[in-house]
């Protein structure tokens, strides 16, 4: 930010422009390691629509996605999302990513060791349960929500979702099962994609 006279919005479009400039030797790390382990996690927290809409984002998501299995992981605290309206916008999100790379998708909600992430899939399954959470609400942004869940039902029912606690691990190994069953579903998807390809 100083070196450019940037803001901080600035400032984070910036250093992806530049970190897309010299992911080719990301990708060769990526490759080296590869012979000793499993994963590689790409953490880009923040501001979402930064790296899943500009160009930069594109060209990181769509590097991986053409050399390696790639999994998208959208991670949602779910103490922050205990409120109706709340967690509607983090499902909108979720929704716009998935739309936009096209990729195998996880949601993963985090801290339920601080707030059990129950309420959450029965708002994603039962559409009377989120409109009682909603029922004193008779705001706009309510409202709205109320149309949205019926719209994203579609969305909830072939979304993979799974609890998780950084602090005491729970739901790991879930997550680790819904991580390999995404890239069976990014390998299958890719030999449909080939075989199309020559028609």
């Amino acid at each position: 930010m100083k070196q450019y006279s940037l803001g901080p919005n600035g400032g984070i479009v910036t250093s992806l422009n530049l970190f897309a400039t010299k992911f080719d030797q990301v990708i060769k790390l990526v490759e080296k390691r590869s012979a000793n382990t499993d994963l590689a996690i790409f953490d880009t927290p923040g501001q979402i629509e930064v790296f899943t809409w500009s160009a930069s984002g594109t060209i990181i998501t769509e590097t991986l996605a053409a050399l390696f299995p790639t999994v998208v992981v959208y991670v949602i605290d779910v103490v922050r999302s205990v409120s109706p309206v709340t967690f509607m916008s983090n499902m909108l999100y979720a929704c716009s990513i998935l739309y936009k790379l096209r990729l195998p998708f996880i949601v993963v909600m985090n801290k339920i060791d601080v707030v059990k992430h129950d309420y959450a899939l029965e708002w994603m399954t039962d559409f009377d349960a989120f409109e009682l959470a909603l029922s004193s609400d008779s705001s706009y942004n309510a409202n709205l929500s109320r149309s949205l869940s019926l719209t994203l039902d579609e969305f909830y029912k072939d979304l993979t979702t799974v609890g998780f606690s950084a602090v005491t691990g729970e739901g790991f190994d879930e997550f680790l099962a819904a991580v390999d069953a995404a890239v069976i579903e990014y390998e299958t998807y890719l030999l449909i994609k080939s075989s199309l390809s020559y028609y």
